[in-house]
């Protein structure tokens, strides 16, 4: 689903397996599950991110190998959208980057970026909001477009990270405010480990 002005508001749902999706709404508004369990996490700079991936990867826990899964795809997840939020998305006026990835920063005085994640044993959701509304639904389409079609790995190939969660997370959203807000979330269900054929 998709819905898109000219130059205005954009939000796109990718749904994954329907057989097992995580149960979130589907559209425009609470594409995020609220309720008390629901943690958000406000960052000051880039120093804050190992803590908040240990944070929650600490609250999955990974007493057994399913779980143990589920952590490296979260972990995965958490840092891909933080590193968006914190390097991707800050541009000036002409669209260039203010910040070097693997730099670290501060955030700006007027900068917001919030992780927010709930996990209630079954499935986590997990959301990152940034203040700058950059990213633009025509660069989500390219990216994936690009990613898809070249199956050589290159780390420094545009848009690997949102490649990665659509190809990743059970189900995927990009909610998009020109120069204002960015939100990028999904949802991880807690699947049983796969069983080792050679295993008698």
């Amino acid at each position: 689903m998709m819905t898109e002005e000219s130059q205005g508001p954009a939000t796109m749902v990718f749904i994954g397996d329907p057989l097992t999706g995580c149960g979130m709404t589907v559209g425009t508004a609470g594409l995020f599950p609220e309720g008390p369990d629901v943690q958000e996490r406000i960052l000051t700079g880039s120093a804050d991110k190992p803590e908040l991936i240990d944070e929650l990867l600490t609250v999955i826990g990974d007493q057994d190998e399913s779980r143990a899964l589920l952590c490296q795809k979260a972990g995965l997840m958490a840092d891909e959208m933080l590193e968006n939020a914190l390097y991707a998305a800050p541009r000036d006026s002409s669209g260039a980057c203010l910040f070097s990835k693997g730099h670290p920063r501060r955030l700006l005085p007027m900068e917001q970026i919030r992780l927010r994640y709930s996990y209630d044993g079954a499935r986590l959701a997990l959301e990152v909001r940034d203040s700058w509304g950059t990213l633009t639904a025509a660069q989500v389409f390219s990216f994936l477009a690009i990613n898809t079609a070249t199956a050589a790995p290159d780390p420094e190939r545009a848009g690997r990270g949102l490649f990665f969660m659509w190809r990743l997370l059970d189900q995927f959203y990009v909610n998009i405010r020109p120069g204002r807000e960015t939100v990028v979330g999904g949802c991880l269900q807690l699947r049983p480990a796969p069983v080792d054929a050679t295993t008698p």
